[in-house]
C-alpha cells in the first residue's frame, strides 16, 4: 500500500503534475526537489519491504527488491550488489552467481573512498573462499582486511572461524578471547560469542566455567533483553 502510494506520487510529479494528480503551479526547481524527496521514500520502502522478505527467508523476492534500491540509491550499489552477493552465497548456497555479483561490484567500488572498497572487495573475497571451503584462503583475506581495519569485528570473528577449520583449535580460542577482552562493549555480541562458547565445549571440559565468566562479563555490559542462549548454558 506504501509502495503503491510512493509510486503513484513519483508518476504524478513526473508527468508535471502536483503530488495529487492535479494542475501544478510549482517551480521547475520546486518540482525536482520534490522528484528527489519521493524518489527517496519510495527508495526506503523497497529497502524496507526487502528487509522483511528477507527475514521472512523468500530470498528471491528480497533479491528483487534489493535490485530495485539500486535504482533510487545508485551510490548504494557496491553495498546493495555486495549483498544480495551474500544472500546468494549464504542463504541460496549459489556460488557461481554469488561470485558473479561480487565481480560485479569490483566494477562499482569507485563510488566508495579507497579503504572502504578495498575492504568491501576483499571480504566478498574472503566469504567466496568461505563457501567453498577453501580456509587457508578465506584466511588470507580476513588477516588482510585485519591488517587494514583491526577493530572490524565480522572480519576478525571469521578469521577465526577459519582457523578452527584449518585445526587450529588454540589460536583460534586466542584470537577471539582477545577480541573480546580488547573491547568487550564492542564485541560482545552473539555470533562471536556463539562461537567462542563451541570453542570452549571443544576444548575442554571446564567449558561451563568459561561460559559463566562469559555470562558475567555479558552482564557487566549488556541489558536484560541480551540472548543468553548463545553461551549454550543449558
Amino acid at each position: 500500500r506504501v509502495k503503491t502510494v510512493c509510486s503513484k506520487i513519483l508518476a504524478n510529479l513526473e508527468q508535471g503534475l502536483a503530488e495529487d494528480g492535479g494542475m501544478s503551479s510549482v517551480t521547475q526547481e520546486g518540482r525536482q526537489a520534490s522528484v528527489r524527496l519521493w524518489r527517496s521514500r519510495l527508495g526506503r520502502v523497497m529497502y524496507s519491504m526487502a528487509n522483511c522478505l528477507l527475514l521472512m527467508k523468500d530470498y528471491v523476492l528480497a533479491v528483487e527488491a534489493y535490485h530495485s534500491v539500486i535504482k533510487y540509491y545508485p551510490e548504494q550499489e557496491p553495498q546493495l550488489l555486495s549483498g544480495i552477493g551474500r544472500i546468494s552465497l549464504q542463504q541460496i548456497g549459489d556460488i557461481k552467481t554469488a561470485e558473479k555479483y561480487f565481480q560485479d561490484v569490483e566494477k562499482v567500488t569507485h563510488k566508495l573512498d579507497g579503504l572502504q572498497g578495498k575492504i568491501m572487495v576483499l571480504m566478498n573475497r574472503a566469504f567466496l573462499h568461505l563457501g567453498q571451503n577453501n580456509f587457508a584462503e578465506a584466511h588470507r583475506f580476513f588477516t588482510e582486511i585485519l591488517r587494514m581495519d583491526p577493530t572490524n569485528a565480522v572480519a576478525n570473528n571469521n578469521a577465526a572461524v577459519c582457523l578452527l577449520y584449518l585445526g587450529k583449535l588454540k589460536d583460534s580460542l586466542r584470537q577471539l578471547e582477545a577480541m573480546v577482552q580488547q573491547d568487550p562493549r564492542h564485541y560482545l555480541h552473539e555470533s562471536v560469542l556463539f562461537n567462542l562458547t563451541t570453542m570452549y565445549e571443544l576444548e575442554s571440559s571446564r567449558s561451563m566455567q568459561k561460559k559463566q565468566a562469559l555470562l558475567e562479563a555479558v552482564a557487566s555490559k549488556e541489558g536484560d533483553s541480551f540472548n543468553t542462549q548463545c553461551l549454550k548454558l543449558a
